[in-house]
């Protein structure tokens, strides 16, 4: 415990888990950009690509919004600029492997032994998370014939259900009290309301949508996907999301998640197309990431400066 205090307390320890984020990143980033270079990008419009790019924007702010209903209902207190940056950093941090920088980066934007509490809000952000993945992927196919529907409609609803009662307070309470008595902390006196659960719920399922609508942007330019597909596009991309969220192996869930969607797609589109979208989205994928990392760290640099200057 005194070496995961002083990773998210120390300066010193943040500029090098920094580092490490930088380093994971360029050769994720390296992989990518080699993989778009590959392919022949001129079915794709300009337009398409920036709309996709904003949609991808918009979704993670949605994210955020939420996440910061989440925190707040678990009693979790920080500024909102701190709180984003510390947010979008965290996205960033999927790319190491492990995706240990993923709690790492959220824990440094809260103190006074908040840990316990930061890991309950991120257990529960999963479960919500997984929970809205299910509902889009059953919806996302309930109206289309496809050849497993095993994979597409009987596991993602069982696990909805399994899920659901998992996000009922008072089991939720029990669960994560025991792993907190397990690692040592401190149990939680209150966790969030039922109302608040099913609100941030939904407000992941807005996410996926959005998610979803800019992949299908980047399809459609391709002439691959009528609006009809939309449905099934976010399905598809969100089981994939879904399935890669636990491969803590794989960095940002790369490979994974191209897997699962390279599995479904091509029954519904031609694979060359398909191949290309998911190469951009997930380029298009990491610059919304890096942009709003920037929007949100550079005014928390100015403030914190500003902080020390008049405290001096």
């Amino acid at each position: 415990m005194r070496f995961l205090r002083f990773l998210t307390e120390n300066r010193y320890a943040g500029y090098a888990l920094f580092a490490v984020l930088l380093v994971a990143l360029g050769l994720f980033l390296h992989r990518s950009v080699s993989q778009v270079g590959a392919l022949d990008l001129d079915v794709l419009s300009l337009p398409s690509i920036i709309v996709a790019l904003i949609l991808i924007m918009l979704a993670y702010v949605n994210r955020f919004v939420f996440w910061t209903v989440l925190t707040m209902a678990f009693g979790l207190r920080s500024g909102t600029i701190r709180a984003a940056r510390a947010f979008f950093l965290s996205l960033l941090g999927r790319y190491i492997p492990g995706k240990a920088g993923l709690f790492l980066f959220r824990l440094r934007a809260y103190s006074g032994g908040t840990r316990g509490r930061v890991g309950a809000s991120l257990l529960t952000e999963y479960l919500a998370t997984s929970l809205a993945a299910c509902f889009l992927v059953v919806f996302g196919t309930l109206f289309i014939p496809v050849e497993s529907i095993l994979l597409t409609r009987v596991l993602p609803a069982a696990m909805a259900i399994l899920l659901s009662l998992l996000l009922r307070p008072g089991f939720l309470k029990r669960f994560l009290n025991r792993l907190l008595a397990f690692l040592g902390k401190q149990p939680l006196a209150e966790i969030p309301p039922a109302p608040v659960l099913v609100k941030v719920t939904l407000g992941y399922i807005l996410t996926g949508l959005l998610h979803g609508a800019g992949f299908f942007m980047l399809l459609r330019a391709s002439g691959q996907a009528g609006w009809e597909m939309y449905p099934v596009v976010t399905g598809a991309y969100y089981m994939a999301g879904l399935i890669g969220m636990f491969a803590f192996f794989a960095p940002g869930g790369l490979g994974v998640r191209e897997g699962i969607v390279f599995l479904i797609l091509p029954h519904f589109a031609d694979m060359g197309p398909v191949l290309l979208s998911v190469a951009v989205m997930r380029l298009l994928t990491i610059t919304a990431e890096l942009l709003l990392t920037g929007m949100a760290y550079f005014p928390a640099a100015f403030d914190e400066g500003r902080s020390y200057r008049h405290g001096k």
